[in-house]
């Protein structure tokens, strides 16, 4: 079985130093100094996809990206960390395919840097991480970004970010639970993931699918709860929007899920009822998860049909990045 995964990370000495220098929104991953050798050697990942039977990885700077620095070096910053990778892709073509980090916050230059990044540089699509400096997509300001996307018939990976301070005071800091308990549950526990649903829950409302058919979204974590609300979704929609088509037509139309390495059979049969084989892809989210041979033998011993099973290994993720 040919594997594939789509949601795999990397980064730079050059951006870890001009984050930790610029960016007001501090990284939050405390082994960020221990993952680094897996983050910026490609060699390490190299030995690390051999020796758990991983084909290629879409790799991408998620989180601590120059997406989330000031604009006067998010620009700048991003251009660069692509032309590391696509640079650091030449050197194993056949093993990593590429994300262009986007500058969202400055969206005429995003548009900019996804099409230079898919036309010259190989990208296969897009990465934006949470929300933009609280700010979500559906505001008419990021337009150009999906316009782009459009004409190059290519792909947004929505990722979650850092959430905001008003959203962590509100919604997880309390009394009753350590500083570090909250962190957790506004972060990979649970906030950033709501977080990045309600980013694509809002896209769609807002009719951006219907205007930009030719955009596709992938999002990790077994689609950041949308697949469990899709009916509830689809009961409101019409009170609220004179789109053309139900909310899940968009959803099953033009987004693709990924695991982001929570390998859990019951929802792992949730996302293939709602979505099918076809829609769904196969991710670790190396080097912050690092399930070894579980990665493999996961998706070897799943439930699923031999063609279901190709289909999320490799298929998928073929036709969707045109690897």
């Amino acid at each position: 079985m040919k594997l594939i995964t789509v949601e795999e990370h990397y980064d730079t000495d050059a951006n870890i130093s001009q984050f930790n220098q610029y960016s007001e929104v501090k990284n939050n991953n405390p082994r960020q100094d221990q993952l680094r050798p897996d983050l910026v050697d490609f060699s390490n990942k190299i030995a690390y996809m051999d020796k758990n039977g991983i084909d290629m990885q879409v790799i991408s700077d998620a989180g601590n990206s120059p997406q989330v620095l000031p604009d006067q070096y998010a620009v700048s910053g991003a251009h660069n960390q692509n032309e590391t990778l696509a640079e650091n892709i030449s050197k194993y073509p056949d093993r990593f395919a590429g994300l262009a980090t986007l500058p969202a916050n400055v969206p005429d230059k995003a548009a900019q840097e996804l099409e230079y990044a898919v036309t010259k540089l190989g990208m296969k699509g897009g990465i934006i991480s949470g929300s933009i400096n609280g700010q979500f997509l559906d505001d008419p300001k990021f337009e150009a970004i999906f316009a782009a996307a459009d004409k190059l018939g290519t792909t947004l990976y929505l990722h979650p970010g850092v959430i905001s301070n008003d959203q962590k005071a509100m919604l997880y800091d309390s009394p009753a639970y350590s500083a570090l308990g909250a962190t957790m549950m506004a972060g990979a526990m649970w906030g950033w993931h709501m977080e990045a649903g309600i980013q694509v829950l809002r896209i769609i409302t807002a009719g951006l699918l219907e205007k930009y058919p030719n955009v596709k979204l992938a999002t990790g974590h077994w689609g950041e709860f949308i697949p469990m609300f899709v009916e509830r979704i689809d009961g409101f929609s019409p009170i609220i929007t004179d789109l053309p088509l139900k909310f899940s037509d968009y959803y099953r139309r033009q987004v693709y899920l990924s695991p982001s390495g929570m390998f859990t059979a019951p929802q792992m049969q949730l996302a293939l009822t709602e979505m099918g084989a076809d829609h769904i892809m196969w991710s670790e989210d190396f080097p912050y998860v690092q399930s070894g041979s579980t990665v493999r033998e996961f998706l070897e011993q799943a439930d699923v049909t031999d063609a279901q099973r190709e289909a999320i290994a490799h298929g998928t993720a073929e036709k969707l990045f045109n690897l």
